[in-house]
């Protein structure tokens, strides 16, 4: 068994298979992991009374998934974090649309022991949802994701790090502790703009689009996007694209010319000259070398 399906077993549980994750994208870490479907449900999300050994908080993009949770429908919501503790029968119920959210499961016995820094009683959640406003959970989901989908020097330490930020994060919200600095628009508007990315990379976006979303100046949120992230908006952009073209390639049999597309490219040409300045190779030499 390979590492990477080890991880998944060990955290989303022992029968899911590869297959399972056909149109899952999954940032893989020991502690925690995160799983954000494309392009399709996940096959082990959608198993009627299916569990996981660990804890499982349901970050949703849109209001369009509904999860069952022990027989009882549960509506997701933007902007919000839905809990789960382990070994609770539940299931997703599929949709005519492509579902658009991120699944991210934490160690239970690394969860309880960072809960129990807090001096409070581990509660059990069924299904509890708090809110996200103003909240930079989303930045840090995404910093975790950039950081397991490339081969960085100190990767490990990395996603070390992010893991017990990302844990600590969703504590202090269970717990309704504030844990962000007062006046905190700047990183807010940063943190909007990551998600918006991730969700509509596929649209022909702007920079002044994406600063128009954040009530800021072109310049200001160039500048202030360019500094939080070390690259630009535009540059960020790219690299998602790239990513989830790679994941196609991988997982589907489409043309050049639909991958280009689906993942927000207007030309082909275009999207292989820029993937083999990431890669360096074509997506068609890529796609041949991973069959």
């Amino acid at each position: 068994m390979n590492k990477k399906l080890s991880i998944s077993k060990n955290l989303v549980g022992k029968s899911i298979t590869e297959k399972n994750l056909k149109y899952v994208d999954a940032y893989l870490y020991e502690k925690l992991s995160i799983y954000t479907p494309i392009g399709g449900c996940c096959e082990y999300a959608v198993t009627p009374n299916h569990t996981h050994p660990s804890y499982m908080f349901f970050l949703p993009y849109d209001s369009e998934t509904t999860l069952l949770v022990n027989n009882k429908k549960m509506q997701t919501e933007t902007n919000t974090l839905f809990a789960l503790s382990p070994e609770i029968e539940h299931s997703e119920i599929q949709n005519y649309l492509p579902p658009k959210y991120s699944a991210i499961f934490v160690d239970k016995a690394y969860f309880e022991k960072e809960f129990t820094l807090y001096g409070e009683e581990l509660p059990f959640f069924d299904g509890v949802t708090v809110s996200l406003e103003e909240n930079r959970l989303y930045q840090l989901v995404n910093e975790f994701k950039f950081e397991a989908d490339n081969a960085f020097g100190a990767k490990e330490k990395m996603l070390e790090t992010l893991s017990s930020m990302i844990t600590h994060q969703i504590i202090r919200l269970l717990l309704n502790i504030q844990s962000q600095m007062p006046n905190m628009s700047d990183n807010i508007a940063i943190a909007e703009a990551i998600k918006y990315l991730n969700t509509h990379f596929e649209e022909d976006i702007s920079v002044e689009t994406l600063a128009k979303l954040s009530q800021l100046s072109k310049s200001h949120f160039g500048r202030l996007f360019s500094d939080s992230m070390g690259i630009s908006p535009m540059e960020y952009l790219k690299n998602i694209r790239l990513q989830h073209a790679k994941k196609l390639l991988l997982k589907e049999y489409k043309s050049i010319t639909q991958i280009a597309m689906a993942c927000g490219f207007n030309s082909p040409a275009y999207f292989t000259k820029l993937f083999k300045e990431q890669y360096g190779v074509t997506p068609k030499e890529f796609a041949l070398q991973h069959k």
